[in-house]
């Protein structure tokens, strides 16, 4: 029996979960009439609330939905992060529940796993999680490595988050097979200091396409006498990364036009220092676009692209165009 560990917060549905035993109203009539939309069997939420959110609340809702109508069973890898504060890239097509009896199963959008392997498991207001180490480990060790990296460095983030060292002896303990180099690579790739899974992406990417690790939020004091505190800094070459995701413009962090204006009027003073280079998703999910950005700005390749992991980056961000600031 998997060992039960102190439960973190879980991220909640991001809409209400309607089920006919206590919603006033025929569900199945509302959803006829596009009041509501079926995410589960026998579970509704708002349509219009359910079109206004981006992908990855949607899939948190998904998570939710399936967690109710397959009690007893245990959310894992995408689906454990996504309660858990992880970054999910992409929108996975499937909820991922463990279960220690019955068989292996899929239907309807929910895949249903069985593993020898134990797993710490956290328990809260009846919802069962694997934990975030463990959960991270799992996506290390069956998704892409950029995957693995962003779910390392933001679990490093935390203040409650266990060592490296300790996470490369959980890791170890695993059964050697496929996936126990990349999570080892992961591992020891991953670094607390990218705060975002743009960032996190953003810095695989880059290694990848052959130019040295920058270094991560570095303080450029400006002329004006402001520490500016810069994503992503290239000391050789004197090149400034940001990664901006499109959070950034959506009102979210002020008035996109002033958030625009405030950003040119900052780079303005870094570039008296260095050049500036910025990107989002798009270029990340083309790394040949990235490329050129990192290129046109001075950054020179030190070393052969790593192209498999390049060509495979694509699929593995799906068509995600932005993420939210996750917990720290």
């Amino acid at each position: 029996m998997p060992a039960l560990v102190v439960p973190p917060r879980l991220v909640p549905s991001p809409l209400p979960l309607l089920t006919p035993r206590d919603a006033d109203i025929r569900l199945d009539l509302a959803e006829r009439r596009g009041e509501v939309r079926r995410v589960a069997r026998g579970v509704y939420v708002d349509d219009a609330g359910w079109s206004a959110l981006p992908p990855w609340r949607r899939y948190l809702v998904r998570v939710h939905a399936a967690a109710l109508t397959h009690p007893g069973t245990t959310l894992f890898l995408e689906s454990a992060a996504a309660v858990l504060g992880l970054p999910v890239l992409a929108e996975p097509a499937e909820v991922h529940l463990l279960t220690e009896t019955g068989t292996a199963r899929a239907s309807r959008g929910v895949r249903i796993h069985q593993s020898a392997h134990r797993r710490d498991i956290v328990e809260i207001d009846g919802l069962r999680v694997v934990s975030r180490a463990d959960t991270a480990i799992d996506i290390a060790r069956s998704r892409h490595l950029a995957a693995g990296v962003a779910v390392f460095d933001a679990l490093l983030r935390r203040s409650d988050a266990p060592s490296r060292d300790d996470l490369a002896e959980m890791s170890g303990d695993r059964p050697i097979g496929r996936g126990s180099g990349r999570s080892s690579e992961a591992i020891a790739f991953a670094n607390p200091l990218a705060e975002t899974p743009l960032e996190s992406v953003s810095r695989c990417a880059a290694t990848w396409l052959g130019y040295d690790e920058p270094h991560l939020q570095e303080q450029i004091v400006t002329r004006d006498g402001r520490a500016q505190r810069v994503d992503m800094w290239w000391q050789h070459e004197r090149v400034i990364g940001e990664a901006d995701g499109a959070v950034k413009y959506d009102g979210t962090y002020g008035a996109p036009a002033e958030v625009v204006l405030a950003e040119k009027q900052r780079d303005r003073l870094l570039r008296e220092h260095a050049n500036v280079a910025r990107w989002g998703w798009r270029e990340v999910r083309d790394p040949r676009e990235l490329e050129e950005t990192l290129h046109a700005a001075g950054l020179v390749r030190r070393r052969p692209p790593r192209y498999a992991l390049l060509a495979t980056l694509p699929a593995a961000l799906g068509g995600m165009l932005a993420q939210p600031v996750l917990e720290r």
